[in-house]
């Protein structure tokens, strides 16, 4: 089971965009089951290597492609979770019904665009989506993970980044909470922003338990690593849920023929292990800032 405090998650759930890649050079779309097993053999890797992954790893897999693999890595032990959005769909729609063959993984994650300028009938017809699938996953035993995506239109970059999004985040958490959809974790995008992960950590502290855990969006590991930094200094962190980041360079190498499987397979596992060590270290430093504050509060 997830663990409340750590997640380290490899999030290789990706459809569209690797149905897309494929498409784009006649590659056979079968061979996304191929990627698939690569990023799932490569968590493997990671985990013999690291006892971090073995205490708190977990594993996003889809079941359009890689349904079999989630069997494998459930029987190996692995914490591994299935999507339960239809790819890309705005707005929410689900990949398969009923949840209990859909949903075949020990955890459960559902990704949902949001932005507060959206039509209210749209925002409130996917909280009701949200709710239907958050009592299903009461009733399975299985922790649920909500991914909010909110994008930018036309607003400055900068100030999006800064200000727009965690408010839009913010007030999507807040709604949410209203509603009593309390998911075991929110999947959150990073910023570089002290003022606009405090918005969102204050969001999603409201209630008893909340936790976050950071996306990619296909960042490099510097900028990651930075996210890292700023998320590490809010009260409700609890790790990370990145997938292109780590595996998506390997793995388009290996599928177009310009490396091995085998080193494919060993980049990503570094890449993972790197982004262990990253959030690791950024903890620490975060604690050991906090006990010099307060010398009277633990080093976490």
């Amino acid at each position: 089971m997830l663990n409340r405090d750590r997640v380290y998650m490899l999030a290789a759930d990706h459809r569209w965009q690797w149905e897309e890649w494929c498409d784009a050079r006649a590659i056979a779309r079968e061979r996304i089951a191929d990627v698939k097993r690569l990023a799932f053999d490569a968590f493997l890797r990671a985990r013999e290597q690291s006892p971090h992954v073995r205490d708190y790893g977990a594993l996003l897999l889809d079941g359009q492609y890689s349904s079999s693999i989630v069997t494998d890595a459930a029987r190996a032990g692995i914490d591994v979770g299935t999507p339960a959005e239809k790819a890309g769909a705005f707005p929410l729609a689900w990949a398969a019904e009923p949840f209990d063959r859909a949903l075949t993984g020990a955890f459960v994650k559902v990704l949902v665009r949001y932005r507060t300028d959206d039509d209210r009938a749209i925002r409130d017809e996917q909280l009701r989506k949200l709710l239907a699938l958050q009592a299903w996953c009461r009733g399975a035993g299985k922790p649920l993970v909500v991914e909010i995506l909110v994008a930018r239109r036309d607003e400055p970059e900068a100030a999006f980044e800064s200000n727009g999004r965690p408010a839009m985040l913010a007030r999507f958490v807040g709604e949410a909470y209203e509603r009593d959809l309390v998911p075991e974790y929110w999947k959150i995008e990073g910023t570089l922003s002290a003022h606009g992960a405090r918005v969102v950590d204050a969001a999603i502290g409201a209630r008893a338990g909340g936790r976050q855990i950071i996306l990619g969006k296909a960042a490099d590991l510097r900028t990651i690593d930075a996210w890292f930094a700023v998320a590490a200094r809010t009260a409700t962190a609890a790790g990370f849920a990145i997938g292109r980041s780590v595996f998506w360079e390997p793995s388009t190498a290996f599928l177009s023929g310009a490396a091995p499987r085998a080193a494919a397979l060993d980049r990503i596992a570094d890449n993972y292990l790197q982004l262990v060590g990253a959030w690791r270290t950024r903890m620490a430093a975060s604690s050991e800032r906090e006990h010099l504050t307060n010398p009277g509060e633990p080093i976490r």
